[in-house]
């Protein structure tokens, strides 16, 4: 079976992606783009019509990956929203601001920064462990259903760092290293079960002002 070229897709930015003390935890939170994050968006559809077209385009069915994909590939068809594209499921704690889980959650927030433990999960919600096995289950199924193809795939910051996480043999609660930017590309080919990097975090179609840190 030929290989699939996977496009992955940070989505634009959100109230949830500042720096501000009301900035909240954005898991599975629907929050939606800002007028940046549709300025991104736009930036990256101009980008995107420059070069080869795709033969589908998936999305998380959170609003702000559903607009970006709406905005920036349009032309390719209705994106189709598929569940285990979604950001990590923050339980009790999504949707709160950052600041009041620092304090209500000291210890929680610390053991999260320390980034060793795989079945680290906020209270009712998910692990590292299991949001990498939805995400490689997601890409899995994306590349088998287009064998040879050229996909489209808007998501989440979390599930691109688990995806390249899992291909450059970095533990699942190892967050931070591969945290792409907004409307960022990173290409992937994927044959099977094997996935090979080709491209990470390409933003050269967003300002300068855009990619400094706090977007």
């Amino acid at each position: 079976m030929p290989p699939c070229l996977l496009t992955l897709v940070r989505h634009g930015r959100t109230a949830g992606n500042g720096a501000s003390p009301g900035t909240p935890m954005s898991g599975w939170t629907d929050t939606p783009l800002d007028a940046r994050g549709r300025q991104e968006a736009e930036a990256l559809g101009r980008r995107l019509a420059a070069g080869p077209g795709f033969d589908a385009v998936y999305t998380s069915p959170l609003s702000r990956a559903l607009e970006t994909a709406r905005i920036a590939a349009g032309a390719w068809g209705p994106p189709r929203p598929l569940d285990d594209l979604r950001e990590i499921g923050c339980g009790d704690v999504d949707g709160a601001p950052i600041e009041e889980v620092k304090a209500r959650h000291a210890a929680l927030w610390e053991a999260n920064l320390r980034q060793d433990d795989d079945d680290f999960r906020w209270p009712g919600g998910e692990s590292y462990r299991e949001l990498r096995a939805r995400c490689l289950a997601a890409v899995r199924a994306i590349a088998a259903a287009h064998p040879g193809g050229r996909v489209l795939v808007v998501t989440h910051a979390g599930v691109i760092g688990q995806i390249v996480g899992a291909l450059r043999g970095v533990p699942p609660a190892r967050w931070e290293p591969f945290r792409p930017g907004n409307t960022s590309l990173t290409t992937i080919s994927w044959e099977g079960d094997r996935g090979v990097l080709l491209r990470f975090d390409d933003r050269e179609h967003v300002s300068e002002s855009a990619r400094r840190p706090g977007g």
